[in-house]
């Protein structure tokens, strides 16, 4: 049927134009949406991850006060450095979490950026606004739950 159609080329330089044109134009449109459709999936994931890592460093920063509060209470200083130590080496674990989710996520960036004074600023000057961010963060119910499934000892008050 098509083989019988004849056009003689040159002759209608406009239809030649439209004929060629109008393919690709389609498949720019179908390239497009696709783009924006593997664009939107990507964009999503990366705000479900950026806040599964925010979570996870607040985890990390409730323990470090945690961990920060009991040294203050001890009156053994080994003790107390042991604590304070500890609870550092649980800030420092944060960080990269927070970086990553303030990288994907502007609105993690003021948790990094507190974070990240650790190695100027005392924790004593930290704890506060690392609370008051991660209480932002965090749902209520899951303070003092971290991956390690930290429990407080025995002889220390749990404060919420």
């Amino acid at each position: 049927m098509f083989a019988d159609l004849k056009i003689p080329v040159g002759e209608d330089r406009q239809m030649d134009r439209r004929i060629g044109t109008q393919g690709r134009s389609l498949f720019r449109a179908a390239a497009a949406i696709m783009t924006l459709f593997l664009a939107g999936t990507v964009l999503a994931a990366c705000g479900a991850s950026a806040s599964a890592n925010a979570r996870q460093s607040c985890q990390f920063v409730e323990q470090s006060i945690s961990e920060f509060n009991l040294a203050q209470q001890q009156t053994n200083p080994s003790l107390s450095g042991e604590y304070t130590k500890k609870s550092l080496g649980l800030l420092g674990s944060a960080l990269p979490l927070a970086a990553i989710a303030a990288g994907s996520n502007g609105e993690y960036q003021a948790l990094q950026a507190t974070l990240s004074e650790i190695s100027r600023v005392p924790e004593h000057l930290l704890t506060s606004a690392l609370s008051r961010e991660c209480a932002q963060i965090l749902p209520s119910g899951t303070k003092l739950q971290v991956p390690g499934g930290f429990v407080p000892p025995a002889n220390v008050k749990a404060t919420s």
